[in-house]
């Protein structure tokens, strides 16, 4: 004799294994979404970072052999903004660019030297990477110190010091080599 067995309804214990497994459905998911979220963040800050760049190289492209005076007045404003024994925190980088920037003088006209144009237009150049978050400084490159000396432009954002040396959160290390984790991207101008 045969007994026939016959099922009512769903188990509990089926349930919650059709449960679990959708919860970890979910958590995947979102895990990627966070990921894209990231990496378009990422993806924009580059971007801005390039075009911040390309501005600032172009206009020393326009002033023939002003790069030095660039170098010397993005320098300064970067480092006129680092405390002793601070971290690095680009607010404090972004108040010396606005108090420069409010200095510089108007040369929308043709009776500014070359310094005071330089002036002018870092000034321009860095409120406008500030407004992106974005910090910029100007260094020789690794091994172009003799004669066919070249400038790289470094741009760095969220925690990264726009330099390149061995110092914590660095871009780079003394050899140019970019540092695991760094956000940053360097040009060189010429």
């Amino acid at each position: 004799m045969k007994t026939q067995v016959t099922q009512a309804g769903v188990g509990l214990i089926e349930v919650m294994v059709a449960l679990l497994l959708l919860t970890v459905a979910v958590l995947g998911f979102s895990a990627m979404q966070m990921s894209a979220i990231k990496a378009t963040d990422e993806s924009l800050m580059r971007t801005r970072s390039i075009s911040t760049m390309k501005t600032l190289s172009e206009s020393m492209r326009i002033l023939p052999n002003s790069s030095p005076l660039y170098r010397t007045q993005v320098n300064n404003i970067f480092k006129s903004s680092k405390k002793e024994n601070t971290d690095y925190d680009i607010s404090a980088y972004c108040a010396d660019v606005k108090t420069y920037s409010a200095a510089a003088s108007d040369c929308n006209t043709g009776n500014c030297s070359v310094n005071e144009m330089v002036t002018h237009n870092v000034g321009i150049i860095l409120s406008s990477a500030c407004e992106k978050e974005i910090a910029l400084n100007m260094e020789v490159c690794t091994g172009t110190a003799d004669m066919n000396e070249r400038q790289c432009i470094i741009a760095a954002w969220s925690q990264t010091k726009p330099t390149m040396n061995d110092e914590k959160y660095s871009c780079t290390d003394a050899n140019g080599t970019y540092k695991p984790g760094a956000s940053c991207f360097i040009m060189e101008a010429y």
